[in-house]
């Protein structure tokens, strides 16, 4: 069989009290798994963070939930990561369909 090559997206949201922000982590990645050997290889294609103060985090980013990595196909990873390039905040409200 070879190489498997697929597409996810992740978004990652961590609460940090003591210092009182919240981060907003939004990956694409390629992952790849050779059948013969089990090996992965995860490669980020763009990742992008964002910190807000606790007492003044935004609307639009207050209803985001973080996204376990979920499989997208080709072209959703091309059209994210050209939209990436040029509009940071859709990137991070992105969310794929299931």
């Amino acid at each position: 069989m070879g190489r498997q090559i697929k597409y996810e997206f992740l978004r990652i949201i961590d609460r940090i009290e003591e210092d009182n922000i919240l981060i907003v982590i939004a990956n694409i990645r390629e992952v790849s798994r050779d059948s013969k050997t089990g090996h992965v290889n995860v490669l980020s294609r763009h990742s992008h963070s964002e910190e807000y103060p606790l007492n003044n985090i935004p609307r639009h980013i207050q209803i985001l939930d973080a996204i376990e990595p979920t499989q997208i196909s080709p072209q959703e990873f091309d059209q994210l990561t050209k939209l990436y390039k040029n509009d940071i905040e859709s990137f991070l409200l992105y969310n794929p369909k299931y």
